[in-house]
């Protein structure tokens, strides 16, 4: 048991990126963040640590002996993505509309209210809905932090589920923290321009990156109707099942190399990893 616990930790975060790859899990975390991210354009690292919490909020409780929890999110997979679909083409819609996110000038007469806590609300809503959709991957979760629990230390399951969680979006933190430090915000690409739509004799002006995270949400929403109403959420192409079993070999290769490190170690490495993105975040905030 010492054996098995003492790699419980490393074995948890690289679980984590592993199951951030799982058919359940990329269809929906991984478009939801993306389109969140061409929405915010600037705070993406704060977007990240919101979305992160949004997920840790359903996934934590599941890692730490709700099991319940897991089974409602299983025995209703239909019309949780029947809700996830309809709020997607809803986010569609307000983001094509630039409801609340859009930070570039826009003609007076189209000019909408920002409202930064609600675009926060929505990522975080969106973090709460992916760990449900996730939550499949729970059970790996719940056996690891079965036998941390077991070693006698609540909170060393703590930590191993805080370890898994950030592990599943700990590639996001990494695509955040670059973003910010090469300030991709200013490229063109992210930048956009303000596009003029003619419809008769109504004219309507939509932001290209507003355009494309809507696009991207429509997508996404599309895709989780199909998915409930053919019975068949769990669906994944052959090449992304792939991906996931080639991802599970290398981190086995990694876990049985980086195993060797005290498990004391790995914990002071994962939260000093965190604090070093909410460091980076609170300064950003300053700016």
């Amino acid at each position: 048991m010492d054996i098995i616990f003492s790699a419980s930790i490393i074995a948890a975060f690289l679980a984590g990126m592993v199951a951030l790859f799982a058919p359940c899990c990329i269809t929906v975390l991984l478009p939801a963040y993306l389109a969140s991210a061409f929405r915010e354009k600037r705070n993406i690292l704060k977007m990240t640590l919101i979305f992160f919490a949004g997920i840790a909020v359903v996934l934590i409780p599941i890692g730490l002996g709700a099991a319940w929890l897991a089974r409602i999110f299983s025995d209703f997979h239909k019309e949780m993505y029947i809700f996830g679909g309809v709020l997607m083409i809803v986010l569609a819609a307000l983001a094509v509309l630039g409801k609340g996110i859009s930070i570039i000038p826009m003609p007076k007469k189209m000019a909408l209210k920002t409202a930064g806590s609600g675009q926060a609300k929505s990522v975080f809503l969106l973090g709460i809905f992916s760990g449900a959709a996730t939550s499949c991957c729970a059970p790996v979760l719940a056996g690891a932090v079965t036998l941390a629990v077991i070693s006698g230390a609540f909170w060393k399951g703590l930590i191993v589920t805080f370890a898994y969680v950030f592990g599943m979006t700990f590639p996001l933190f990494i695509a955040a923290y670059l973003y910010d430090r090469f300030k991709i915000e200013n490229s063109k690409f992210i930048k956009g321009k303000l596009l003029e739509i003619r419809l008769g004799s109504k004219v309507f002006f939509v932001h290209s990156t507003n355009l494309l995270a809507g696009v991207i949400f429509f997508a996404m929403g599309i895709t989780l109707l199909a998915l409930a109403f053919s019975g068949n959420a769990f669906w994944a192409p052959s090449f992304q099942v792939g991906v996931g079993d080639t991802l599970n070999k290398w981190s086995q290769i990694t876990l049985d190399v980086l195993t060797k490190i005290p498990e004391i170690i790995w914990g002071v490495i994962v939260i000093g990893i965190f604090l070093f993105f909410l460091y980076k975040i609170e300064r950003k905030s300053r700016e």
